[in-house]
C-alpha cells in the first residue's frame, strides 16, 4: 500500500513566527502543535525543574476569560484532547480539536501561552504535581536514560545534570518560582521562538489565516533575547551505562551546530529508510531490533539507532564505526541533501497508526531546525553527523546473577493444541479507507504470554513491502501485518516466534489500571483479509500457543516509591446503545472529574476518565497519588471517588438524554485495522464509530433504564509494589443513581 501523503505548506508568520501547515480532507479532527524553541537545557542552572514547571502552570492556570477554567479542562468541556512535553530544547503544546471547534481552541491555546496569567496557587500545586511524578518515575527506564546522557555532557554544561525537577529542586518559595517564571517566559516564548503547526480537512488558505491570527498573539523578539544556538554538551566520553531491566544499545551521533533545515529533513527521511529495513546485514545474531530516530526525546540534537540485544563494548565500538560508514554513504544517496522544494509534502512513517502523534513528531523537528544556526551557504553542506569517531552510546545491560537473559522464554514442552478462535473477512474496514479493499492482512493474539518474534523481523517484512505491528501488555499480545501474501508471512512469523513471560508492568500506576478496562479473550485468536492457507496460520498459531507456561509477573520491589492507583468502573454488557452511552459519559464528565479530584479533593496528580469499549464495555474513573496516606487515606480518597463518580451521573441524566458522543474515525489504514481487530478481541463486531450517530432516544433509552439491574460497579487499587485488589459494589447502590430519567 502507498504511503500516506499530504499537502504542505511551510509559511513565514507575524513577529518571526514560523509555521507549517498540512491539508488532510478526510479528517474531521485538527490537529495542532505550538512548540516553543526553549527547553529544559536553557533554564537556570541552578533551579532545574523550572522549564518543566512553566510547562505546567501554562495548561492548568485559570484562562484569562474564565477563572475556572484551565486549558485542560477547557479541551476537555470541548470533546477534545491537549498535552505538552518540555525537551533538552524544545517545549510544545499539542491539540486535537473537532474541525469545526479549531478556530476557538487555537486562538486560546495561542492567547494562554503568549501571555498566562501566573498564579501562586497554581506554582504551588505544579511544584506538588512535578515532585510527585519525580517520585513516580526516578527509577522507570526514561529517567534512567537521561542519567546516562547527562554523564556523556560536558561537566560545565547545564545538561550534565538531571533536569526534571522536583520539591527540593524548585523549593518552597513561591514568589521567587513567580519571579524566575516570569522571567523565563519573557526570555523565551516570544515569536523569535515559536513555530505552529496545523493539520486539518481547513483549506490552505484558512489555515493561512488561522496560523496567522495565532502568531499575532505573540510578542516579536525582544532586545538582547538569548541566543538559539544549541551550546554544544557532548564531551569527549563516548558512553555510558543505563542502569536497566533491559538489554538495549543506543547509538548517537550527535549533529553539527551549523545544519540547513532541509539537511535536517533528508536526516529524517534517512532514518525512515533505515527503519524500513535497510542495514538488517549489518548487525550480529545477538540483535534482535532496531529504530532509528532523528532527534530523540532527551537528545533531540542528535541522530539516534537504539537496538535491542546484547554487546559487548568493544562489539560495540566496532558496530558504531561500521555503521557510521555505512550510513555516511548512504545519507549522501538521498534526497533533501541539497535545497529543493520537497517540503511541499509531508509523508508519516509507513507504520504510522495515529496520525496526531507523528505529526507533533514532525511539528517538533520544524521547531528544532531553528535551533541550528544556517551554513554560511545554504547550498554549503554541513559537515557529516556520521563522521569517524562522532559516535556515542548508552549500554544497559541487564542483570544477570539474579534473573536469566530477556525475554523470559516459557515455550517448554507443548501441550495440546489450544482451540483457536477465527475470523475471516475484511468486516467492512474499507469503509474507512477505500485502499483497504484490495489490500491482504494478519493478525494474531495470544492470551497470557508475549510474542518474540525472530530478530529484525519487522525491518526484514519492511523490505517487503510488509507493514508489521506489535503491542503487548500483561494480559496478552498480539501481531498483525498488512501487505501482499500477508496470510504466508505471518506463517513464516508464527514458526520462527518464541513466547515469553509478560514483562514486568510499566508507566504510570494509572495506565496499568487503564488497561484492565478494554476485554480481552482467554483463548488465542486469528482475523485474516482472505481464506488463503487460513487453516495454515490457525495451526501455526496454536503450535506456538501451545507453548504457554502459567506464570506471574512481579514488579521488581527495589527502591520503589510509594505511590497507588484507584480507579472506579462502571461496567455494562456491552449493548450498541450502552457502548454509546459510555463513550458520551466519558466526554461529558472528563472536565468536571479532572477538576474535582485533582483541585477541588487533591485526590492525585494523575485524574482522568477512560473507557474500554466492547462486550462488556466499560468506563473506569482512575486517580493516582504519591502520598503515603495508609488505608485510612485510601479509604477516604475512595469515598470521595464513589461520592463525585455518584454526583456526576446524577447530574448528568439531562445531557446524556440530549447529545451525541463525538466519535472520531481512523485516520490511518493501520488504525483502521487494528479498531476492528480490538473489536473482535474486545467481542464485538464494528468498532464504534462504525454504529452511526445514533441518537440515546427511543429503544435505546429503553435499553439504558436496565443499568441499574445489568451494571456493576467495582473499585480498583494498584501500589508501586505491585499489589493489585478490587472490590464490588453492591448492585443495590445503583439504584441510588438516577442514570436515565426515573
Amino acid at each position: 500500500m502507498a504511503k500516506l501523503s499530504f499537502q504542505q505548506a511551510c509559511i513565514s508568520l507575524p513577529n518571526g513566527v514560523q509555521g507549517v501547515l498540512a491539508y488532510a480532507p478526510q479528517l474531521t479532527r485538527a490537529h495542532v502543535s505550538i512548540a516553543i524553541a526553549a527547553g529544559y537545557l536553557d533554564e537556570p542552572p541552578a533551579l532545574p525543574g523550572l522549564a518543566h514547571l512553566l510547562e505546567h502552570v501554562l495548561t492548568t492556570a485559570p484562562l484569562e476569560t474564565s477563572s475556572n477554567t484551565s486549558l485542560l479542562t477547557w479541551f476537555a468541556q470541548h470533546q477534545g484532547s491537549l498535552n505538552a512535553h518540555t525537551d533538552d530544547y524544545i517545549t510544545d503544546v499539542h491539540f486535537s480539536i473537532p474541525a469545526n471547534k479549531l478556530e476557538a481552541a487555537a486562538l486560546t491555546v495561542a492567547r494562554q501561552l503568549a501571555r498566562p496569567p501566573l498564579p501562586l496557587s497554581t506554582i504551588r500545586a505544579e511544584v506538588a504535581a512535578i515532585d510527585a511524578e519525580w517520585n513516580a518515575r526516578q527509577n522507570s527506564a526514561q529517567m534512567q536514560r537521561l542519567d546516562a546522557l547527562a554523564a556523556l555532557a560536558d561537566p560545565q554544561h547545564v545538561g550534565a545534570g538531571c533536569r526534571h525537577g522536583n520539591a527540593q529542586t524548585l523549593g518552597s518559595d513561591t514568589a521567587l518560582l513567580l519571579e524566575a517564571l516570569t522571567t523565563l517566559h519573557r526570555a523565551y516564548y516570544h515569536g523569535g521562538r515559536v513555530s505552529i503547526a496545523i493539520i486539518s480537512p481547513w483549506e490552505m488558505v484558512d489555515m493561512t489565516r488561522l496560523a496567522q491570527h495565532m502568531a499575532a498573539r505573540f510578542s516579536p523578539s525582544p532586545p538582547n533575547a538569548p541566543s538559539l544556538a544549541i551550546a554544544p554538551r557532548w564531551s569527549r566520553q563516548l558512553s555510558a551505562k543505563v542502569a536497566s531491566t533491559g538489554n538495549t544499545v543506543e547509538l548517537l551521533w550527535p549533529l553539527p551546530s551549523a545544519i540547513a533545515r532541509h539537511q535536517l529533513i533528508a536526516l529524517s527521511g534517512l532514518a525512515d529508510s533505515v527503519q524500513q529495513g535497510y542495514f538488517v546485514e549489518q548487525f550480529p545474531d545477538s540483535i534482535t531490533d532496531y529504530r532509528a530516530t532523528l532527534a530523540p526525546s532527551g537528545a533531540t540534537d542528535a541522530f539516534s539507532l537504539l537496538l535491542s540485544g546484547t554487546a559487548k563494548q568493544e562489539q560495540v565500538k566496532a558496530l558504531a564505526a561500521a555503521l557510521s560508514e555505512r550510513l555516511a554513504t548512504f545519507f549522501t544517496t538521498l534526497p533533501g541533501t541539497t535545497p529543493n522544494d520537497h517540503d511541499t509534502i509531508w509523508q508519516p512513517p509507513a507504520d504510522t497508526v495515529q496520525l496526531a502523534p507523528a505529526w507533533f513528531t514532525h511539528a517538533r523537528r520544524q521547531a528544532l531546525a531553528r535551533r541550528f544556526a544556517t551554513p554560511p551557504s545554504e547550498h554549503q553542506a554541513a559537515p557529516s553527523p556520521f563522521a569517524a569517531g562522532n559516535a556515542r552510546w548508552l549500554i544497559g545491560n541487564a542483570p544477570t546473577p539474579a534473573s536469566p537473559a530477556s525475554p523470559r522464554a516459557v515455550d517448554a514442552s507443548p501441550t495440546p493444541l489450544p482451540t483457536v478462535q477465527c475470523w475471516c473477512g475484511q468486516y467492512a474496514v474499507d469503509e474507512d479507507f477505500g485502499a483497504l479493499a484490495d489490500n491482504a492482512w494478519a493478525a494474531c493474539f495470544v492470551p497470557g504470554a508475549m510474542i518474540v518474534p525472530s530478530p529484525l523481523t519487522a525491518q526484514g517484512l519492511a523490505l517487503q513491502g510488509i507493514v508489521f505491528k506489535q503491542e503487548s501488555s500483561p494480559h496478552g499480545s498480539w501481531v498483525i501485518v498488512m501487505g501482499s501474501q500477508a496470510n504466508h508471512a505471518m506463517v513464516a512469523l508464527l514458526e520462527k516466534a518464541t513466547l515469553a513471560a509478560p514483562n514486568a508492568h510499566e508507566g504510570l500506576l494509572a495506565q496499568q489500571l487503564v488497561q484492565r478496562l478494554a476485554p480481552l479473550p482467554a483463548t488465542p485468536a486469528l482475523w485474516v483479509s482472505h481464506g488463503t492457507e487460513v487453516a495454515v496460520v490457525c495451526n501455526a498459531l496454536a503450535n506456538l500457543a501451545s507453548r504457554i507456561e502459567k506464570h506471574t509477573v512481579q514488579a521488581s520491589l527495589a527502591d520503589l516509591p510509594s505511590s497507588t492507583a484507584i480507579m472506579r468502573t462502571l461496567s455494562l454488557p456491552g449493548t450498541s446503545s450502552q457502548r454509546l452511552l459510555l463513550a458520551l459519559a466519558e466526554q461529558h464528565h472528563s472536565a468536571a472529574f479532572f477538576q474535582q479530584a485533582r483541585y477541588d479533593h487533591h485526590l492525585g496528580y494523575v485524574a482522568a476518565v477512560r473507557r474500554g469499549d466492547g462486550a462488556p464495555c466499560s468506563l473506569g474513573y482512575v486517580v493516582q497519588t504519591s502520598k503515603d496516606a495508609g488505608s485510612a487515606g485510601m479509604k477516604q480518597i475512595e469515598e470521595r471517588l464513589i461520592a463525585i463518580t455518584d454526583a456526576l451521573w446524577k447530574t448528568s441524566n439531562g445531557v446524556l438524554q440530549t447529545y451525541l458522543p463525538t466519535l472520531t474515525p481512523p485516520e490511518t489504514p493501520l488504525a483502521a485495522l487494528i479498531l476492528q481487530w480490538q473489536s473482535l478481541l474486545a467481542g464485538t463486531n464494528q468498532p464504534l464509530h462504525r454504529l452511526g450517530q445514533q441518537s440515546l432516544h427511543s429503544q435505546a433509552l429503553g435499553d439504558l433504564t436496565q443499568i441499574n439491574s445489568v451494571g456493576r460497579w467495582q473499585t480498583h487499587w494498584l501500589d508501586s509494589a505491585g499489589h493489585y485488589q478490587f472490590n464490588e459494589s453492591a448492585i443495590e447502590e445503583l439504584g441510588k443513581i438516577d442514570i436515565v430519567g426515573g
